[in-house]
């Protein structure tokens, strides 16, 4: 998978899948089933869902998105135990065509977030938060603009089953180039999307430039249209209301930045909420 262009999954872009065994038994944590059209939008809650899901982020994280072909690794970390996973199956053949992990702060303390930002404060702020990650769709699908929509139903129905305020993770940005990032601060700042709320910073390894430096290098930036340098999920995000934390952290991995992005409920804009929350 190409995360800026097939479908730019919004909070990926993490370490390479480690090689530990699927679990005998699986079910959902909070179950979710929501009926529309030709496809069924829930939450995986059988084994086989559950392998289903493995064997596509596999296909996409490893193979088509590391360069890894033939490999015989899985996608799979200790955390998705801990994990639910929104899916959308084809309503004829039941195949797994999407799908997105999501790990609550109901079910467990262990975030992919954890592994490239200092998020203390954030994570002591009061209300459930709810880490999104791991997002992808099935090759042939993703020109299908309607399975971004269908992700964002199912996940609306879970953040309101569980009662989260906060929607987070790490936005990917598939570039390198230091004008290209100065560029895309430029935008965040101008834009009202930058927030000191919560005192985020890279850990050690992860760190490149700090976020002052970004912004001195942004003010001396023509202004440009730095929506169109955003990845497609990430710009949704943010004209939902999300914003961003600190500096970048950068993943050797997958060669790329990440960005911490949160999304307050409480800070909802009012189209998103009247879409996919009051429906």
């Amino acid at each position: 998978m190409q995360p800026d262009h097939a479908f730019a999954p919004m909070w990926t872009c993490e370490s390479l899948g480690l090689d530990t065994e699927l679990p005998s038994t699986w079910r959902a944590k909070v179950p979710i089933h929501l009926d529309q059209s030709r496809y069924i939008i829930k939450t995986a809650d059988s084994l086989e869902e559950f392998r289903q899901v493995i064997d596509l982020r596999s296909a996409v994280f490893i193979e088509e998105f590391a360069g890894k072909t033939n490999s015989q690794r899985l996608d799979l970390e200790p955390r998705d135990h801990d994990a639910d996973f929104i899916i959308i199956q084809d309503r004829e053949n039941r195949e797994v065509l999407a799908s997105y992990r999501l790990l609550c702060s109901e079910f467990t303390e262990d975030f992919y977030s954890c592994s490239e930002f200092n998020i203390d404060k954030f994570l002591d702020t009061p209300g459930k938060k709810l880490e999104l990650s791991r997002a992808c769709v099935r090759p042939d699908k993703r020109s299908k603009g309607i399975f971004v929509h269908l992700l964002w139903r199912g996940l609306a129905a879970y953040s309101a089953a569980v009662g989260s305020r906060y929607l987070f993770g790490c936005s990917s940005i598939q570039s390198l180039d230091l004008r290209h990032l100065v560029q895309v601060y430029q935008y965040l700042y101008q834009s009202g999307c930058l927030d000191d709320r919560f005192p985020v910073q890279p850990v050690s390894g992860y760190s490149i430039i700090d976020r002052d430096g970004l912004l001195a290098l942004a003010l001396k930036t023509p202004v440009l249209d730095g929506e169109g340098l955003l990845p497609p999920i990430l710009a949704g995000y943010l004209k939902a209301g999300a914003r961003v934390y600190g500096a970048p952290a950068f993943d050797q991995d997958f060669q790329c930045l990440d960005l911490f992005t949160v999304l307050d409920f409480d800070c909802l804009a009012e189209a998103h909420g009247r879409k996919y929350l009051r429906t």
